[in-house]
């Protein structure tokens, strides 16, 4: 009997579950096109926040993106720029080195023309208050450099030594105030004293020419070895002004000097050259003491 009870318990529940199982299958097939309307309108509803939400996450990921390309960009920029500062700078510096080139070559060409024994130096000092009065090379007595040996480049006379230590040397220019050498009038052949001038600055003067010397504007003006410093034949400038000393009854010239003074950097010191007046080879300033000294001892 307990056996029969317990056999119809599970036939009944079994029962129970079949019809369970019917009825929610049913109801959901009735009802499935009720769920699918509401999912609609939910859907519907949302959708612009979806869109909103969608385009609010492209516009974050494309600024993202723009401000990672901008530091790209700039990164690119600063590594640009300091390659062109890189490629300027040795723009710059080639172009330095073709002019040194340029000058030296035209030293070159000028010492290997002319007859004399010449060693090149650099210009290393200038005294703005003495700018147009000496400047400082950068040769000295261990390089065989003497006072009053002469000091060129290859457009004309630049002055000579006046004084010299171990590794240096003190040139004074032509355009000096201090300076007198000995000039002819190329032209001419008519001899004078040539002297720097105060005004205007950078400009000589040639004097002690005699009343009627034949010079004219546009003149040469040569050195002459009178002095036995210089070479004869050195150019030294270019006459733009002939006037006579009313007092002094002499015929005097400016004279524009052919180097440019305002951008010496490399010149050429003369160390040994043959006078005119002498066969012999002898150094700038050798004998000229001697020479003083027979005059003194002689009434």
């Amino acid at each position: 009997m307990s056996a029969f009870r317990k056999n119809r318990q599970k036939i009944v529940q079994g029962v129970i579950v079949v019809l369970l199982l019917t009825v929610v299958m049913s109801w959901s097939s009735n009802n499935r096109d009720r769920f699918s309307f509401i999912s609609n309108i939910v859907a519907e509803a949302l959708y612009p926040f979806q869109l909103a939400s969608s385009a609010v996450s492209q516009f974050v990921l494309n600024s993202w993106k723009f401000v990672m390309d901008v530091r790209n960009v700039y990164a690119d920029n600063q590594k640009y720029q300091e390659m062109l500062k890189e490629f300027t700078g040795m723009e710059l510096e080639l172009r330095e080195v073709r002019e040194e080139n340029r000058r030296l070559k035209e030293l070159l060409g000028f010492k290997e023309k002319e007859p004399y024994a010449m060693t090149p130096a650099q210009v290393i000092g200038r005294n703005p208050s003495t700018w147009f009065s000496d400047l400082t090379i950068n040769k000295g007595s261990k390089d065989g450099i003497q006072v009053d040996m002469p000091v060129v480049t290859h457009q004309g006379l630049v002055g000579k030594i006046i004084a010299v230590y171990p590794s240096y040397s003190k040139v004074q220019l032509i355009i000096s105030p201090n300076s007198g050498i000995s000039a002819i009038v190329q032209r001419t052949r008519d001899n004078g004293v040539l002297i720097g001038l105060s005004t205007p600055i950078g400009y000589t003067k040639i004097t002690r020419l005699h009343q009627h010397a034949d010079i004219q504007e546009g003149d040469i003006i040569i050195s002459s070895p009178l002095t036995g410093i210089y070479p004869k034949g050195l150019a030294i400038g270019r006459v733009v002004e002939v006037y006579d000393d009313p007092v002094s009854l002499e015929r005097s010239a400016l004279v524009k000097p052919q180097v440019d003074f305002d951008r010496l950097e490399e010149v050429l010191i003369i160390t040994n050259f043959t006078y005119e007046q002498d066969t012999d080879q002898q150094q700038p300033g050798e004998g000229q003491g001697d020479q003083e000294g027979e005059a003194g001892e002689n009434p």
